[in-house]
C-alpha cells in the first residue's frame, strides 16, 4: 500500500509540473530509481494515461501519446489561447511554427542535432516567410504533401501570408505577434525561454531533454526529416 501511495505522489507531481527533478523532490526520486516495484506500478498507472515516464539524468518527466487527449495537447487549447475568433487554421498555423521552430534548434545532422542556443524572432518570421512563399508558388506540389500528410499546409501558408509584416506588436494580425502567442505558449509548457526584450528565444532543460533523449530517436528522426524534405520539395 505505501509504494502505491508513493507512486500516486509521484505521478500527481508528474501531472501537475509535467516534470519531477531530484532537486525538487529528492526523496520520491530517489525512491523511484531504487525501488523496482514503485518504478512498475508508475508505469502501470502511466499506461492507463496512454503516457509514459522519461528519466533523463536526474530528472523525470511525463510524456503523453500523440493520441493522447487528456494530457496531449488539442486543437481546442491551442485556439482557446488565441481567443475566441481563433480559427482552426490558426490552430494549425502554431503547430507549424513550432515545427519549424524545432527544426531551426534541432536539424542537425552530426551526433548532437543542437544547432543552437538562441534563435532571434526575426530570423523565424523570415523563415516561415521563405518557406510560405514557396508554398504558394507551387500549390500542386504542396497539395500533394497535404494529401500524404493529412495537413493543410496551403491555408496555413495563406493565413500567414496575409498578416502584416514584421511590425513589432501583440497584436495577432502582424507575423510577429502571431508568432510571440506561440513562443508565449511553449513558454507556459516550460519549453521555451523568452528573452526581455522578446526579440530571442531559447530552449529549457526540458525541451532539450525531451528532444535529444526522446522525440529524436532513429526512428522518429527519419520521420521528421522526411516530413521537411517533401515540404521543401513542395516548396522548390
Amino acid at each position: 500500500m505505501e509504494n502505491i501511495r508513493t507512486a500516486s505522489a509521484i505521478l500527481k507531481i508528474l501531472m501537475e509540473d509535467g516534470k519531477l527533478t531530484r532537486a525538487a523532490h529528492k526523496d520520491l526520486f530517489l525512491t523511484y530509481i531504487s525501488e523496482v516495484e514503485i518504478e512498475e506500478i508508475l508505469n502501470t498507472m502511466t499506461e492507463e494515461l496512454d503516457a509514459e515516464v522519461l528519466r533523463v539524468n536526474n530528472n523525470l518527466y511525463l510524456v503523453p501519446s500523440q493520441e493522447n487527449e487528456l494530457l496531449g495537447f488539442r486543437h481546442r487549447d491551442a485556439r482557446e489561447w488565441f481567443g475566441g475568433g481563433a480559427r482552426q487554421a490558426d490552430a494549425f498555423l502554431a503547430y507549424y511554427i513550432s515545427a519549424v521552430i524545432l527544426h531551426l534548434f534541432y536539424g542537425g545532422k552530426n551526433r548532437d542535432p543542437k544547432q543552437r542556443e538562441f534563435l532571434s524572432l526575426v530570423h523565424v518570421v523570415e523563415e516561415i516567410d521563405r518557406r510560405v512563399s514557396d508554398v504558394l508558388n507551387n500549390k500542386e506540389r504542396a497539395a500533394e504533401v497535404d494529401k500524404e500528410y493529412s495537413t493543410n499546409f496551403e491555408n496555413c501558408a495563406q493565413v500567414w501570408d496575409i498578416k502584416k509584416g514584421h511590425e513589432e506588436n501583440s497584436r495577432l494580425t502582424t507575423k510577429m505577434g502571431f508568432l510571440l502567442r506561440v513562443m508565449r505558449l511553449l513558454n507556459n509548457e516550460g519549453l521555451i525561454l523568452i528573452s526581455e526584450n522578446e526579440k530571442e528565444i531559447r530552449t529549457t532543460e526540458k525541451l532539450d531533454d525531451l528532444m535529444l533523449h526522446y522525440y529524436l530517436n532513429e526512428d522518429r528522426v527519419q520521420e521528421i526529416e522526411r516530413i521537411f524534405r517533401e515540404v521543401d520539395n513542395a516548396e522548390n
